[in-house]
């Protein structure tokens, strides 16, 4: 088990010293590979993940085999909210990028956000981003056009992962914009013809994050300024 110090997680490290003590006792450090499915629609909810460094995609059906993003979750909140709330998950969830998490067993996190004041709040804020967040990209998912939202969620992923290097699968990319696989074929062409990113199956660099925040729609900015007041 790794010590829990200074966690890059911001719920975690908004946590005083002694409620991070207590808190963190109950904590696991764990390694999520990517693809890893965390949660599946209608599973019952009994491990809660603070991220580091991974991130965790929840994507819901379409209804006819496809899926879309419905939120992700970095260093900046948790996954698994659905626990606190109802016990189940509504929609599947699985590792978006690979790296470190902290588990905690669900009926740990009841007691101490019951008991710690801090914990609490900061929780709740993050569940007001979530909600942001889902809505913003329901808007985003119907109004943009697809090299827009692909510059967006290229974005949202370096600042969660913190790398400008990714490795996603055209598989990967399609069913978190909820579009077909030559539809990104498309859009990451034409970016990478602006050289604001270098892409090869598997494997994409930003080249530009300025770039992309020009490339992109007010959506990005929406949401990131609400996690960055939260």
């Amino acid at each position: 088990m790794k010590k829990l110090n200074a966690p890059r997680n911001r719920i975690l490290g908004s946590l005083p010293p002694a409620e991070l003590h207590a808190f963190g006792s109950t904590l696991i450090s764990v390694d999520l590979q990517f693809g890893r499915i965390i949660y599946r629609p209608g599973q019952v909810i009994d491990t809660i993940y603070f991220p580091d460094q991974a991130v965790i995609s929840f994507q819901g059906s379409t209804g006819d085999g496809g899926s879309v993003e419905v939120w992700s979750v970095g260093h900046e909140g948790l996954a698994g909210m659905s626990g606190i709330l109802s016990m189940s998950s509504p929609f599947s969830a699985y590792v978006q990028i690979p790296g470190r998490a902290w588990a905690v067993q669900r009926s740990h996190l009841l007691n101490h956000f019951d008991r710690a004041e801090r914990l609490h709040d900061s929780i709740l804020r993050y569940y007001q981003c979530l909600l942001i967040q889902a809505s913003q990209l329901g808007v985003c998912n119907n109004a943009h056009a697809v090299e827009q939202r692909f510059s967006r969620w290229l974005l949202m992923l370096q600042d969660r992962s913190g790398a400008s290097s990714l490795n996603l699968t055209q598989e990967s990319i399609a069913g978190a914009l909820g579009t077909r696989r030559a539809t990104i074929s498309v859009a990451a062409a034409a970016l990478q013809n602006a050289k604001l990113i270098s892409y090869t199956p598997g494997s994409i660099t930003i080249n530009s994050r300025r770039g992309l925040q020009a490339a992109t729609c007010h959506c990005y900015k929406f949401i990131k300024a609400h996690f960055d007041a939260a």
